[in-house]
């Protein structure tokens, strides 16, 4: 039974609070307390503060936080990322971080610089290639054979003559022997328009040899295997991977699909030798190259489009299909369009059109597969088709669509989803819905990366499992949206368990995930970077267990929203929690929000919880908020972990109400103990630390069974909790701003 009131050991917190009630009137400038205005920058604990926190717990441990040496204790560490590793050693550290990592990625979206985003995405991957992959811009083309000022004709036709030969001239080029290509119809086209293929196409070809090279790493990697399978049947011949192995790319998956005994097993044996031998750098590095051009290509389009273009884009609607090398191009009309179109590049130039099937999948023979739409209200309609619409699997498969209302929907492994490759769907307008039908997409990586970005618009995101912002093994899944009041949905019915309380098991909304195997085929492997960061609006987030903010085994799970009045609505494991030597981290920067308000199926272990070595934390920055608060909750440490709880300001509603048979330990700065394990275990701490450091705030309900009620606010409280000497709770409320 925790003991609520002033303890000695926080004495100077009360000081601290006195002092800053006394000039209650005026904004604090100290150094150590900057106002905190909607800066990301300046959410970080006070030092003062946190000295206090760390003077409260775990007596000469310096930073709060478990060093390499600890956590090299645990197993199941193959792959794990050094990105993620290196935050365990200050928690303290962790938000800031995330922070950083996330305001570049929402300037690089920002600015239009898919590239910057796609590099920071493998850069997390422990792969940071690509960073100073210039584009051309203005007359250079950035292409050689192209003169710098060249006109487009002259473009077109170096261009078509490098596609085109098959034997060597005496000048050592080569050559087909064919006479020029005519291209009276593509000269006839707006010269912007001409520029904008031409430069995709270059795009395309900078980038080719690259996917070759990634290509040929996986064929070297897989090729003991595939002559192993020749005696199999015809099927498993020696032709390429690509055309002959129909049962690819879902093989590649068995690690996290496959199960014996009930337990995690598999029989497959490429996807690891994949994970250990396949180079991703070529792959990484020709995703950052080919959307580099891509990016100013745009960049540039879109501004002759602003300035008038888009009314002599109307009288294109007749256009024949044209093609440059790999770009097709099609006109205005609203068009269906079959994913067996034979380029490697569509570029539709409008109307509200229907992409069929498969598109923008690069898992078959060709590396690089994009569509761009440049206008109309689209559907992309894969719902009986998986690794479609943005899905790359050694290569780069991306879908952008620069305007319109458009949806989007897969059966799996699409929109934005990564393969030991680069998976990308980019929106840059309109009100848009984005339906994943069962697994795999909004953002999800294995063994690469898988980006969704919508730039604006009131957006709706709806999928069943492992979505919105999924990073697995040596992956980066990333769902960003600029602005808008969006809606991401995680269904309640798509992976129901029993052993999570019948709540379905989303490992979505920000999820870092590894494979446990511990108690199956022994094959554990450390997870990734799952990462949902929302710009402004007021949003929802609703899904149940594993969500919003999570990282479950060697992973790093993140939510960052930047404002707005949101709601959020979750279960186990959610709202910044960690469980297995991961971290969790779950950040709303301002808005008046609204947590687990209403929600009847909320259990317990969510909002700042972490577990067996891992860090979970959750903060609020600013807003009159709402927190429905139950077992194991804000700030509530379970076995050798750190928990943190934070709400820097505003005048808030706590309201904590235990449920039966989910554990004694309550919310508010707590920690669990265990019998002794006469290991390790024993001297890594656990520690739970809650703060609220602004506003006058009401606490109702009963936390730990004693019919307490608190009232904060500007009185302040403190209390502490040391259940044995590795086993810490601390919190405070306190009126600092």
């Amino acid at each position: 039974m925790r003991r609520l009131g002033t303890l000695a050991a926080l004495s100077c917190l009360v000081v601290c609070a006195a002092a800053h009630a006394q000039d209650a009137a005026k904004p604090d400038t100290s150094p150590q307390h900057p106002w905190p205005g909607g800066d990301r920058a300046s959410l970080e604990i006070p030092d003062d503060i946190w000295d206090k926190v760390l003077a409260g717990t775990t007596p000469g441990r310096r930073p709060l936080g478990y060093s390499g040496d600890e956590m090299r204790f645990f197993g199941g560490r193959d792959h794990l990322l050094r990105t993620v590793d290196n935050l365990f050693r200050d928690v303290r550290h962790v938000p800031r971080d995330t922070g950083r990592i996330t305001d570049a990625m929402l300037k690089a979206a920002g600015d239009g610089k898919i590239d910057e985003l796609v590099q920071t995405c493998w850069a997390l991957t422990d792969l940071p290639s690509g960073r100073m992959v210039a584009a051309p811009a203005g007359d250079d083309w950035g292409f050689e054979g192209i003169a710098k000022g060249a006109t487009c004709e002259a473009a077109a036709r170096v261009l078509d003559g490098w596609d085109t030969v098959t034997s060597t001239g005496p000048d050592g080029r080569r050559y087909k022997g064919r006479e020029p290509r005519d291209f009276s119809s593509f000269l006839a086209l707006p010269e912007p328009v001409q520029r904008f293929a031409i430069r995709i196409e270059i795009a395309a070809r900078r980038a080719d040899p690259w996917f070759a090279a990634g290509r040929e790493s996986a064929e070297d990697a897989l090729l003991a295997r595939q002559s192993r399978d020749a005696k199999a049947g015809p099927e498993w011949n020696r032709t390429p991977v690509w055309k002959s192995a129909v049962r690819w790319p879902g093989d590649l998956l068995g690690p996290w699909t496959d199960e014996k005994e009930d337990q995690s097993a598999t029989l497959a044996s490429a996807p690891f030798t994949l994970l250990r031998d396949f180079d991703r750098a070529p792959t990484a590095y020709g995703s950052v190259i080919f959307l580099a051009h891509a990016s100013k290509a745009i960049a540039e389009f879109r501004a002759w489009l602003d300035g008038g273009g888009r009314e002599e884009l109307a009288k294109l609607e007749d256009l024949p299909d044209l093609s440059l090398g790999s770009v097709l191009l099609r006109g205005v009309g609203d068009d269906t369009c079959s994913a067996e179109v034979g380029s490697t590049v569509v570029i539709d130039l409008g109307g509200n059109d229907r992409w069929a099937g498969a598109h923008a999948s690069a898992w078959g023979v060709d590396p690089l597969s994009v569509v761009i739409d440049c206008a109309g209200n689209d559907v992309y309609d894969a719902a009986d088709t998986s690794y479609a619409l943005g899905c790359g699997v050694f290569g780069l498969g991306a879908v952008i669509d620069l305007s319109g209302n458009d949806t989007y929907t897969v059966k799996s492994d699409g929109l934005g989803r990564g393969l030991f490759g680069t998976g990308l769907l980019w929106d840059l307008g309109g009100d848009d819905a984005y339906v994943v039908k069962t697994k795999w997409g909004q953002g999800a990586a294995h063994a690469g990366v898988g980006v969704l970005l919508d730039s604006a618009g009131n957006d709706t995101y709806e999928c069943a499992e492992q979505s919105q912002g999924l990073g697995s093994t040596l992956g980066c899944g990333l769902l960003m949206d600029l602005a808008g009041n969006d809606k991401y949905i995680c269904r309640d019915d798509g992976n129901v368990s029993a052993l999570y309380l019948n709540q379905s098991v989303a490992m979505a909304q920000g999820c870092g995930y590894g494979r446990r195997a511990d108690i199956g085929d022994g094959r554990s492997l450390a997870g990734g970077w799952g990462l949902l960061v929302d710009g402004a609006g007021d949003d929802l987030y609703h899904a149940q267990c594993w969500s919003q903010g999570c990282g479950y085994w060697w992973a790093v799970g993140v939510l960052e929203d930047r404002g707005g009045n949101d709601v959020y609505e979750n279960g186990k494991y959610s709202l910044g929690a960690g469980a297995h030597f991961a971290i969790g981290v779950q950040v709303d920067l301002s808005g008046d929000d609204k947590y687990n308000q209403g929600v009847a199926t909320t259990k317990n272990q969510f909002q700042g919880h972490a577990r067996d070595g891992s860090v979970g934390i959750s903060i609020d920055g600013d807003g009159n908020d709402h927190y429905a608060l139950k077992n194991m909750c804000a700030g509530c440490a379970d076995l050798c972990s750190v928990a943190i709880f934070w709400d820097r300001r505003g005048d808030d509603v706590y309201a904590a109400a235990m449920e039966k048979d989910l554990g004694d330990t309550g919310p508010f700065g707590t920690s669990t103990i265990y019998p002794p394990a006469r290991s390790f275990r024993d001297d890594m701490p656990a520690v739970g630390v809650f703060l609220d450091t602004g506003g006058k705030d009401t606490y109702t309900g009963d936390p730990r069974g004693d019919a307490g009620v608190r009232d904060g606010g500007a009185s302040g409280a403190e209390w502490r909790e040391n259940k044995n000497r590795a086993a810490w709770g601390v919190g405070a409320d306190l009126p600092i701003w």
